[in-house]
């Protein structure tokens, strides 16, 4: 399959960032947000990010400036209509995920291959909204794209291999390494890192020690590169909580459900990094 043409649906935290490594790879994008102000500002972090890249001498301004002049914003969904792959990047929400895939399924061509970023959302359930769910596959890319190697590509049961295939191959063309991981809740990254993270936490309300030594106990004593606290302001507190949500209703698994401390962070609207408080407080 010749993928030239890639529609993003979504410019958020991954989004944006699908998005650049696409146009980074020569190739146009139509980049759907729900409204002329939320798609300058998807394509303001792309211009942020390619802009540091630039500066690292990561890339050159020539090449950044034409990657950036090949994304297309748009708030209507229709316009994803000739591109050959649409990789669906929206709120962490079956029933809205479900709706983009149902209305994709009839604006594409039948031959395109339509993907999912869902971290923790089984892909059959968006194949199923469709009437062609063999073309139906999960690409779920981690935080910050434009930076990390991992796409986990996703196989659900209906899926044709011929669109698993293809999957792999735009993953590894964008500079990625593709994974191949069955359709269960979580898939393998997620399914690892969501019960620790919220095994953290709990671990935290106990009064075990300070989130600063749980981060602390985690850098120095497993070579991680951040704490888990950290990782949660940098993932966003609502895309851990909502992560954690969606696997404790498809498993009922206590060990994914939300803690408390979590849930009212998100009521707050300390969400990370994203909104300068979470965990921790930034500038």
């Amino acid at each position: 399959m010749d993928i030239k043409k890639v529609g993003v649906v979504g410019g958020g935290t991954m989004g944006h960032g699908i998005a650049q490594v696409a146009v980074q790879s020569g190739r146009d994008v139509v980049l759907v947000e729900v409204s002329d102000d939320k798609g300058r500002e998807a394509v303001g972090r792309v211009k942020s990010s390619l802009d540091r890249f630039v500066k690292r001498e990561r890339l050159s301004a020539e090449d950044a400036e034409a990657a950036l002049g090949r994304i297309e914003t748009v708030t209507d969904l229709d316009a994803v209509a000739g591109c050959d792959a649409v990789i669906e990047a929206v709120f962490e929400d079956p029933a809205l995920k479900q709706d983009v895939f149902r209305r994709l399924d009839s604006i594409v061509r039948p031959q395109a291959l339509l993907a999912s970023n869902t971290s923790t959302i089984p892909i059959v359930l968006l194949g199923a909204a469709t009437t062609h769910p063999e073309r139906v596959v999960g690409m779920h890319f981690f935080n910050p794209v434009a930076l990390m190697a991992l796409v986990e590509v996703i196989k659900a049961p209906a899926a044709a291999e011929s669109y698993i295939e293809a999957a792999r191959a735009l993953a590894a063309d964008l500079g990625k390494t593709p994974v191949l991981c069955n359709d269960v809740p979580g898939f393998v990254g997620n399914r690892l890192m969501v019960p620790f993270l919220i095994d953290v936490i709990r671990q935290y309300e106990m009064g075990i020690a300070s989130m600063e030594a749980i981060d602390e106990v985690i850098k120095l004593g497993f070579n991680h590169p951040m704490g888990p606290f950290a990782l949660c302001d940098l993932i966003g507190l609502d895309i851990v909580h909502d992560m954690a949500a969606s696997m404790y209703e498809e498993t009922k698994e206590p060990r994914y459900y939300p803690t408390n401390l979590l849930k009212q962070k998100v009521r707050m609207g300390h969400l990370g990094r994203k909104t300068g408080r979470g965990f921790y407080t930034y500038d």
